[in-house]
C-alpha cells in the first residue's frame, strides 16, 4: 500500500485536521457569543412543532376548514333572504316611451294632467298623434299573512344553518385525526429509520465478525457473502425508511395547510397512550348526542317534518298589502302629473293542475326517507363505537405482546451470537435471527403506533375529538 506524505511536515508544519461536528460546534458558540443567528452559518433551524401545535395549525390553514366556513356563511346569508319576507319590499322604475297607441295616449294624457275637451272628439280618440311619457314610480308591498309559509321557511333555512355547522364540527373532526395520524405517521417514520440503522450497524458488526472467523479458518467465504447480501439489504432498507420520513413530513404539512417543503422538528415521541376508559354503553351514548353526522341527520329529518307544514301551507290565501305613486311627464323639465294607489291582495290559489298536492306528496315521502336515514345512521354510529372500543382492547394487547416478542428476540440472537462464534451454529441462523430482532422491533412499533390511532378513532367515533382533547394536549 502506498501511503502519500503530507507535504506540509517536510517544512516543520502539523497538518490540522479539523471534522464538520468539531467545526459546527465552534461556529454555533461564535455565534451565541456574538448574538448572530445560526443560519449565517449555513445551519439550518428547525421549529419544534407538537401536535396540538400541528392540529391548531391544521384548524386555521387547512383548505377543507375554510370551505366548511364558507358553507356556514352561505346558510347565514340563507336565512336573511328567507327573513326577508318579513319585511317591505320597495322598488323604483323610471321609463321613457313614445307611441300613438289610443289607450296608452289617453291615459298618458290623463296622468300628465294634460287632458283637454278637444282630447274628446272621435278623430283625436281613435288617430291622437303621438306622445311622450317621462314615468317615475315608487312601489312597495308588504306581506300581512301567509298562513305561516315564511314562518316554516324560516326554521328550515336555520335548520340548514345548523346542519352546516355540524358538518364544520365534522370536517374539524375528520381533519384533527388525519393531523394525528400524519404527525404518528411521521414519529413511526423516525422510528424506522432508527431501526434501519441499528439494522446496518449490525450487519457491520456481522461482516466484521465473519471476515475474522473466515480469516482463523472458523467459517467459509460463502458465510461472509451472505453476510454481505444480508447488509446490502439493510442498506436498501435504510434509504427507503429516510425516503419515507420525506414523504411522512410532507403529508403532515399538506394535511396542516403548508408548503411541503417546510421543515420542522416534531417535539414528541412515539410511546403508548393510556386513556381514562368508560363504558362501551357510556361511549355509544355520547356519540349519539354528539356527532356530528348523527345530528346533522337528525337536522333532515326535522326538515321533512317542517317541509310538509310548508306544502300544507300552500292552500291556503295570502294576504299582502301594497302601494304605489307615480309622477308623469311629456318631456324632462315640464309640469308633471303624479297620483298613487294602494290596498289590500288577497291571494288564493283554487287550482293549479294539483302541483299543490304534488309537492305535499313528495315532501311526505322524502320525510318518510330522512327519518329512516337518521335510524340507519343511529345504529351505524353505535357499531362505530363498538368497533372502535374493541379496536382499542386488542391494539392495547398488542403493544404488551409486542414487548414480550422484542425481549424474546433479543435474547435469542444473544444465543445465536454466541453458538456462531463458537462454531456451533450456521450464519443462516445468526441472519434468521437478527432479520426476527428486526421484525420484532418494527412490530412493537406498529403495535404503539396502532394503540395511539385506535384511542384517537374512539375519540373520533365518539364524537369527542377536538382541539381540547386529552390525547391532543398531553
Amino acid at each position: 500500500m502506498h501511503i502519500q506524505k503530507d507535504p506540509r511536515k517536510g517544512i516543520g508544519m502539523k497538518p490540522f485536521n479539523i471534522s464538520k461536528r468539531t467545526l459546527s460546534i465552534i461556529l454555533g458558540s461564535l455565534s451565541l457569543s456574538l448574538g448572530l443567528s445560526p443560519e449565517l452559518f449555513g445551519q439550518e433551524v428547525k421549529e419544534k412543532l407538537t401536535l396540538e401545535k400541528a392540529v391548531l395549525m391544521a384548524l386555521d390553514e387547512n383548505t377543507l376548514i375554510k370551505a366548511a366556513r364558507a358553507d356556514v356563511d352561505t346558510s347565514n346569508a340563507m336565512i336573511r333572504a328567507v327573513n326577508s319576507n318579513y319585511l317591505p319590499h320597495l322598488n323604483y322604475d323610471y321609463s321613457i316611451s313614445r307611441g300613438n297607441n289610443p289607450v296608452f295616449v289617453f291615459g298618458g294624457k290623463l296622468t300628465q294632467n294634460r287632458f283637454m275637451m278637444e282630447d274628446f272628439s272621435l278623430p283625436q280618440l281613435n288617430q291622437p298623434a303621438p306622445i311622450n311619457n317621462f314615468q317615475s314610480k315608487f312601489s312597495a308591498s308588504q306581506m300581512l299573512f301567509d298562513f305561516w309559509r315564511t314562518r316554516n321557511g324560516v326554521a328550515m333555512a336555520k335548520n340548514s344553518q345548523k346542519s352546516t355547522e355540524k358538518e364544520l364540527e365534522r370536517t374539524k373532526s375528520d381533519l384533527i385525526f388525519r393531523v394525528v395520524k400524519a404527525y404518528h405517521d411521521a414519529l413511526l417514520a423516525q422510528e424506522f429509520v432508527k431501526v434501519a440503522e441499528a439494522a446496518v450497524q449490525s450487519a457491520e458488526a456481522d461482516q466484521a465478525r465473519a471476515e475474522n472467523m473466515v480469516q482463523s479458518g472458523m467459517a467459509v467465504e460463502s458465510d461472509l457473502l451472505s453476510v454481505k447480501v444480508h447488509k446490502a439489504a439493510q442498506l436498501e432498507e435504510l434509504v427507503k425508511a429516510r425516503n419515507h420520513v420525506k414523504l411522512a413530513y410532507s403529508a403532515l404539512n399538506f394535511e396542516m395547510g403548508l408548503p411541503l417543503d417546510k421543515p420542522f422538528e416534531l417535539d414528541q415521541l412515539l410511546r403508548p397512550d393510556e386513556p381514562e376508559l368508560i363504558s362501551l354503553a357510556e361511549y355509544q351514548k355520547i356519540a349519539l348526542e354528539q356527532r356530528p353526522d348523527y345530528l346533522q341527520a337528525d337536522l333532515m329529518a326535522q326538515n321533512g317534518e317542517l317541509a310538509i307544514r310548508s306544502s300544507k301551507s300552500n292552500f291556503w290565501p295570502m294576504v299582502s298589502a301594497f302601494g304605489q305613486w307615480e309622477t308623469d311627464q311629456q318631456s324632462i323639465g315640464s309640469s308633471a302629473g303624479n297620483n298613487y294607489i294602494y290596498g289590500i291582495n288577497v291571494h288564493f290559489n283554487i287550482l293549479n293542475g294539483r302541483s299543490d298536492q304534488a309537492r305535499l306528496a313528495e315532501s311526505r315521502a322524502q320525510q318518510l326517507r330522512s327519518a329512516a336515514m337518521r335510524d340507519h345512521m343511529g345504529k351505524a354510529v353505535l357499531l362505530q363505537v363498538q368497533k372502535a372500543y374493541l379496536d382499542f382492547e386488542t391494539a392495547k394487547e398488542r403493544v404488551g405482546v409486542s414487548r414480550q416478542a422484542v425481549s424474546q428476540a433479543e435474547e435469542g440472537l444473544r444465543i445465536i451470537k454466541n453458538r456462531y462464534e463458537n462454531g456451533l451454529t450456521t450464519v443462516t441462523d445468526l441472519l434468521r435471527a437478527e432479520l426476527a430482532l428486526i421484525g420484532t422491533w418494527t412490530n412493537q412499533l406498529k403495535a404503539i403506533f396502532d394503540q395511539r390511532m385506535s384511542v384517537a378513532n374512539l375519540e373520533l367515533q365518539s364524537g369527542r375529538l377536538s382541539p381540547s382533547s386529552r390525547l391532543i394536549r398531553e
